[in-house]
């Protein structure tokens, strides 16, 4: 294996396919990218398990095909730090990779490749699938990318148990995805248009690194639709030439259909900005380790007020769409800081019924935040 290829590009191509290089590998083929080159084309291929990134980088200088599973790590960190604008790289005899650009010379050994085996492709290798048939789902890229965005935030920031609730559903039916995240105290969900009918319906909860990788890098890539196809214990995406597998967490996701009809009997509508300002005033004479903000709605009126012992109390009031009953409840402001943050429109609506029951914010269309209040502090 012998080829050419712009420094720049190829840093590029190894950011895209990078979060699938197990840091910790219990295998050191999953701590590898394997790097395939042929008809002036390189395939990087990365795969821990959990998620496996396929990337297609065109316009390489392929003098000798061939192909090599190279540590993952120490060449993402060697290509960053060079200084030429291009870098050689030839699979030596002795199973060692040379990487050389201008005066810099670095070797790697290899963990696999073509030249200690007949095969076409490494054996040892955990290949992600070929995605050669019609994909289950069509859509709209950027409507997929907000879809990630409006949920991801919502989900568990412990991201160790691997069971379904740590996960993003994305379930498509007939025209419709849904997208849902929650981590047992709030729950964000989103639903779009597919770009055609759904083959059938399709339901599967991924790790959120698996849609933060596509969020990342797919903007980038060409095309304005993003395939996807369900594979059993996989989902498969593809945008240009990134493509990206997740595997599906086991276990039962929350019912996210009962929580979406809660509706209060009061209506709010608010100014997300004048909202969210409030909310970070208030929030600064909060208790990082159990912040707590109370809202008191009166007529027209929304005043948000926090107080911690030993440092102060903070009281903010501003002007929303309500006339009837007061109420009084209690919120953690990030959560709600969040999900304003993720509103998709300056105008949104809070619907409540009283200070037990969760609050469901509409911030956009079919963009749904439902949260739970902190009942016993009000």
């Amino acid at each position: 294996m012998h080829f050419l290829v712009d420094r720049l590009a190829f840093r590029n191509a190894l950011q895209r396919v990078e979060m699938g290089i197990d840091r910790k590998p219990t295998n050191p083929m999953y701590g590898g990218v394997l790097i395939e080159a042929q008809n002036d084309s390189l395939v990087l291929m990365t795969n821990d398990l959990d998620m496996s990134v396929r990337y297609r980088l065109d316009f390489v200088q392929v003098t000798q095909p061939g192909w090599a599973v190279i540590p993952g790590r120490e060449l993402v960190d060697i290509i960053k730090d060079l200084e030429s604008d291009t870098v050689t790289i030839t699979l030596t005899k002795n199973n060692q990779v040379e990487l050389r650009a201008g005066d810099d010379l670095c070797t790697l050994v290899t963990l696999d490749s073509s030249n200690s085996s007949t095969a076409e492709k490494s054996e040892s290798f955990p290949v992600a699938p070929s995605c050669d048939v019609e994909p289950d789902v069509v859509m709209e890229k950027n409507d997929f990318l907000t879809m990630v965005n409006s949920t991801r935030f919502a989900t568990s920031k412990v991201q160790n148990s691997r069971f379904a609730t740590e996960g993003i559903l994305m379930e498509a039916k007939e025209d419709r995805m849904t997208m849902v995240g929650t981590d047992g105290r709030r729950l964000a969900c989103i639903l779009r248009n597919l770009s055609s009918e759904s083959s059938g319906s399709h339901r599967a909860v991924l790790l959120p690194k698996v849609l933060d990788q596509i969020y990342r890098f797919g903007q980038d890539e060409d095309g304005e639709e993003i395939s996807i196809w369900y594979l059993g214990n996989q989902v498969g995406f593809k945008i240009g030439n990134l493509e990206s597998f997740g595997r599906v967490l086991t276990g039962e996701f929350p019912d996210y259909s009962q929580v979406l009809n809660i509706s209060g009997s009061s209506s709010i509508n608010a100014h997300r900005e004048s909202f969210t300002k409030k909310l970070r005033l208030a929030s600064h004479l909060t208790n990082d380790s159990a912040a707590v903000v109370r809202l008191k709605l009166s007529n027209n009126n929304m005043e948000i007020c926090s107080e911690t012992d030993g440092r102060g109390r903070a009281s903010a009031n501003f002007e929303v769409d309500y006339s009837g009953d007061e109420i009084n409840t209690a919120f953690n402001p990030v959560f709600l800081m969040e999900g304003l943050k993720a509103a998709h429109s300056e105008a949104i609506e809070i619907q409540l019924e009283d200070a037990a029951h969760p609050a469901k914010f509409i911030l956009g269309n079919d963009f749904f935040y439902i949260v739970m209040p902190l009942s016993s502090l009000v």
